[in-house]
C-alpha cells in the first residue's frame, strides 16, 4: 500500500478500530451485567454491586447496569454507613473517620455514573463531631512532636490531618516547618563545618520545593560564594608553533563548555593577564620546577588555573581518488529462431565504471591540569585522546548501474578463458550498494569540530565533578 493510499484509508481504518472497540466494550459490559444479575438473585449484593460498576466502566451507557447499581449500590452504601455508626458508638474515633471517608469515596464513585445514592443526615452530623474530636487529638500530638524536634512524626501527623481536612487550622504552616526545618538546620550545620556544597544543596532543596523559608536564600548565596572555584584558563601550549591555532581553539571550546554546563560551583574568569603567553609559559615552568615563590603572580580573583599541552596532533583529508573498474553489463534479448519461435537470452558485455574513494582523519592527544592558585596543589589532571576518521567509497557508471554484474575480464575486445562473471545475488547486491553509498565526506574540519566538542565536554565534566569537600 502506498503512503497516499494509506492516508486516504486512514479515516476508514480509524472508524473500524473504534467500531471494534465499541463492540468489545459492549460485550464486556453485558457479560459483567449478566453475572451481576445472577449474584444479585443469589443474595450476594456486595459482589453484584462491584460487577455492575465494572459493567459501567466498560460501557457507561448500559441502562440495565445503572438500574442494578442503583439497587445494590444503596445497600452497599448503607452497610458502610452502619459500619461508621458502630465505630462512632464505640468511640473508636480514628476508625469512624476512615469508615466515613470510605462511605464518601463509594458515594462519589457511583455518582460519577450519574447515580445519586442517599447518605443519612445523621451520618453527616455524627461525622463532623467525630472528625473534630479526632483531628483535635492528632493536632495536639503533632504540635507536641514539633516542639520536641520529632519532625518525622510531626510531618506524618500533619499529612494525615491535611488529607482529612485540607484547611484545618494552621496545619499547613506547621507542616512546612516539620518538613523543612530539619533540612534548614542541616544546611546551617554544613556551613559551620565548611561543607559548603552540601549546604548549598540543602538550602536549594528548600527554595525549589517551598520557596523562601527563614533565611534560606541568604545562606544558599553564602554557601555558593564559599564553594565557588573561579578558573583562569591560560593559553594551551604545544611542541610545535604550527599547533598554536588548534591549541587556541581547544581553549575556546573548553571555556565555552564549562560556562554552558552552568555549575553553581565553577566559573570561568576572563582576564587579559591570563591571555599573556609569555606570562603563562613562565608560570607553567615555575610550577613544574616547584618554584612557587618565584612564579608569576596571577590575578587575585582566580582560585584555580587550567593549563593544557598538545602532545600529538594530526589532521588531514586526502584528495578524491578515482579508479577505473571492470564489470559486466547484463542485457536480456529476444531472438527469433528459424522456426519462427522466440527465445530470451542473456548476454554480458564488458564495460568500465569508476570508483571514488576519499579519507579524512583527526587525531589529538592533550594533557591538562587544574592547579590550585594558592597552594599549587593539583586538583584535576588527565590525558585525553581523540581519534576520529571517516571515508567514502562510491561508484558511478554512465548508464543503468542496476544492470551491472561483477566479474573480471582481460580484454575489452577479445574473449579469454580467464574472463569470469559473478552473477550471484550476493555479489550483485554488494556491487550495486557501492553506487548507492554516500558521497559526502566528513572532512578533517568537520571531524575537528566533533572531536573538540567531545574533548571539551569530557574535560569540563571531569572538572565539574571534582569536589574538594570529599
Amino acid at each position: 500500500m502506498t503512503k497516499s493510499n494509506f492516508i486516504t484509508r486512514l479515516p476508514l481504518l480509524l472508524i473500524i478500530a473504534i467500531f471494534i472497540g465499541c463492540v468489545l466494550s459492549g460485550c464486556a459490559s453485558k457479560r459483567y451485567m449478566n453475572k451481576a444479575l445472577e449474584l444479585e438473585k443469589a443474595g450476594l449484593i456486595t459482589e453484584a454491586a462491584d460487577l455492575y460498576l465494572r459493567s459501567l466502566q466498560a460501557n457507561d451507557d448500559n441502562i440495565d447496569s445503572k438500574l442494578g447499581l442503583k439497587r445494590t449500590g444503596q445497600v452497599v452504601l448503607d452497610q458502610k454507613s452502619d459500619e461508621f455508626m458502630a465505630f462512632y458508638r464505640n468511640k473508636q474515633y480514628k476508625e469512624a473517620v476512615y469508615a466515613f471517608l470510605d462511605v464518601e469515596k463509594y458515594h462519589g464513585q457511583v455518582k460519577s455514573f450519574g447515580i445519586n445514592l442517599d447518605i443519612s443526615e445523621n451520618v453527616y452530623s455524627y461525622y463532623q463531631e467525630v472528625k473534630d474530636t479526632y483531628l483535635n487529638e492528632q493536632y495536639g500530638k503533632a504540635i507536641n512532636a514539633l516542639n520536641t524536634d520529632n519532625f518525622e512524626n510531626a510531618l506524618s501527623l500533619f499529612d494525615e490531618i491535611l488529607k482529612i481536612a485540607p484547611n484545618y487550622r494552621d496545619a499547613t504552616k506547621h507542616r512546612t516547618t516539620a518538613r523543612y526545618e530539619p533540612v534548614y538546620r542541616e544546611g546551617l550545620n554544613f556551613l559551620k563545618t565548611e561543607k559548603n556544597r552540601k549546604a548549598y544543596y540543602a538550602f536549594d532543596e528548600i527554595l525549589k520545593n517551598n520557596g523562601e523559608y527563614k533565611e534560606a536564600s541568604t545562606f544558599q548565596s553564602e554557601a555558593r560564594e564559599k564553594a565557588l572555584i573561579r578558573i583562569g584558563i591560560i593559553p594551551f601550549s604545544s611542541y610545535r608553533l604550527s599547533q598554536k591555532n588548534i591549541a587556541d581553539e581547544i581553549r575556546t571550546y573548553i571555556t565555552s563548555q564549562i560556562s554552558r554546563l552552568n555549575s553553581p560551583f565553577y566559573e570561568v574568569v576572563k582576564s587579559t593577564t591570563m591571555n599573556n603567553s609569555d606570562l603563562n609559559y613562565n608560570l607553567l615552568r615555575k610550577l613544574l620546577l616547584n618554584k612557587y615563590e618565584s612564579a608569576p603572580r596571577i590575578p587575585s580573583n582566580i582560585d584555580a588555573v587550567l593549563s593544557g599541552k598538545i602532545k600529538d596532533y594530526s589532521s588531514a583529508t586526502t584528495p578524491l581518488k578515482k579508479t577505473r573498474r571492470k564489470a559486466w553489463l547484463k542485457e536480456s534479448k529476444t531472438l527469433k529462431k528459424e522456426d519462427g519461435t522466440e527465445e530470451k537470452v542473456t548476454e554480458y558485455r564488458k564495460v568500465y565504471y569508476y570508483e571514488y574513494t576519499r579519507k579524512s582523519n583527526f587525531n589529538l592527544s592533550l594533557s591538562y591540569t587544574l592547579t590550585h592558585a594558592q597552594n599549587k596543589s593539583v586538583m584535576v589532571s588527565d590525558v585525553v585522546d581523540k581519534k576520529l576518521e571517516d571515508q567514502v567509497k562510491y561508484a558511478e557508471f554512465d548508464g543503468d548501474h542496476r544492470k551491472l554484474v561483477p566479474g573480471i575480464w582481460y580484454s575489452l575486445t577479445k574473449k579469454s578463458q580467464l574472463d569470469k562473471v559473478y552473477d550471484t545475488p550476493q555479489a550483485v547486491k554488494e556491487l550495486h550498494a557501492t553506487f548507492e553509498s554516500r558521497k559526502e565526506l566528513n572532512d578533517s574540519g568537520t571531524l575537528k569540530k566533533q572531536a573538540l566538542a567531545e574533548l571539551s565536554d569530557e574535560i569540563s565534566q571531569k572538572i565539574i565533578n571534582y569536589n574538594p569537600e570529599i
